[in-house]
Parts: structure tokens; sequence; C-alpha cells
């Protein structure tokens, strides 16, 4: 390739330097007409710079529009796996919001729902709390009733016993006793008291 090069760049160089000293001559002669040597030269100059720049430039202008054409393919598939990504996100979105407004809707109906049984229980624990209340009230006030009329008793049974303790300290005689006995034996032996 470098051959062809260098060939191409010597046969250029040598057309060049033969081909100048025509085209000056032909200018000065037929400046009027135009000089068909003048239009080769330029058109064989103009081919030679064109095949010059597709030869040393043609790669690179290749590599750069394959490169520029993979980029813009590689952005627009990714742009457009964006684009469905971002679309399922939305509608994976929008159907969790109405499912979540749904649920909302559901906790919202079962905590009334709570709600309404935690109070129906209260009141029926605060109704079945007063009649206990009620009952143990009634139940100390009667205990306490009857407690108070044993003291009455034992208080009244305490008095008598001492009055008559000393109604017989004072009035009680060895004969009384000696009567009482007896009195006692003959019940022991009818079969006991009456």
């Amino acid at each position: 390739m470098k051959k062809w090069i260098t060939s191409a760049a010597i046969l250029a160089a040598a057309f060049f330097v033969y081909a100048v000293p025509y085209a000056h001559a032909a200018e000065e002669s037929g400046a009027e007409h135009g000089s068909w040597l003048l239009l080769t030269f330029f058109a064989i100059n103009f081919a030679l710079f064109v095949g010059v720049i597709a030869y040393f430039a043609g790669p690179l202008i290749r590599k750069f529009f394959a490169d520029r054409a993979v980029t813009i393919r590689t952005a627009l598939s990714r742009a457009s796996s964006a684009l469905a990504e971002a679309e399922d996100l939305a509608n994976k979105t929008a159907a969790r919001m109405a499912a979540l407004s749904a649920e909302l809707k559901k906790l919202a109906d079962e905590l009334e729902k709570e709600t309404a049984f935690q109070v129906g229980k209260v009141a029926d624990l605060a109704k079945s709390t007063a009649e206990r209340i009620r009952r143990d009230t009634e139940m100390s006030s009667s205990a306490l009733s009857e407690a108070a009329k044993r003291r009455v008793r034992a208080q009244l049974a305490e008095s008598a016993a001492t009055l008559a303790s000393d109604l017989i300290g004072r009035n009680f005689q060895p004969a009384d006793q000696g009567r009482l006995i007896d009195g006692f034996m003959d019940k022991l032996g009818n079969g006991g008291p009456r």
C-alpha cells in the first residue's frame, strides 16, 4: 500500500514538473479562449486531491460515521427501553395506587367494624361490672348488717351474762343450788332436756 502511495506521489510530482511550464505557455497564448491543457491540469489536480483525501480521510470518515451510527442506535435502543420501562413503571404505579386506594377503604371499614365491636364489648363489660358491683354492694351491706346484728347479740349476751351473774351472785342461795341440781338430774333420768 505504501508502494502505491509512493508511486502515485512520484507520478504526480513528475506530472506537475512537466505540466506547469506547458500550462503557463498555454495561458499566455490562449487566454481568451481558455486552454484545454490547463483545464486537464486542474481536473487531474482535483482528482488527485480527492483521491488523497479519500485515501487518507476515507477510513476515518467511514469510522466516524459508523461509530456515530452505532452511538445513535445504542442511544435509540436505550431510549426506547427506558421509555418502555417508564411506561411499565407508570402502569404498575397506577395499578398499585388503585390497589392502595381499595386497601385503604377496606382497612377503614375493618377499623370501623373493630371499633364498633370494641365499643360494644366495653359497654357489655361496663354493664356486667355495674351488676357485679351492685351484687357485691348488696352482699357487703347484708354481711355488714349480719355482723352488726351478731355484735349486738354478743354484747347483749355478754351484758345478760354479766347481769345474770350479778343477780345469781346476789340472790342465789345454797338451797337454790341443790334444787337446781335435782331438777337437772330428773331431766337426765327422763331422757334429756325438753
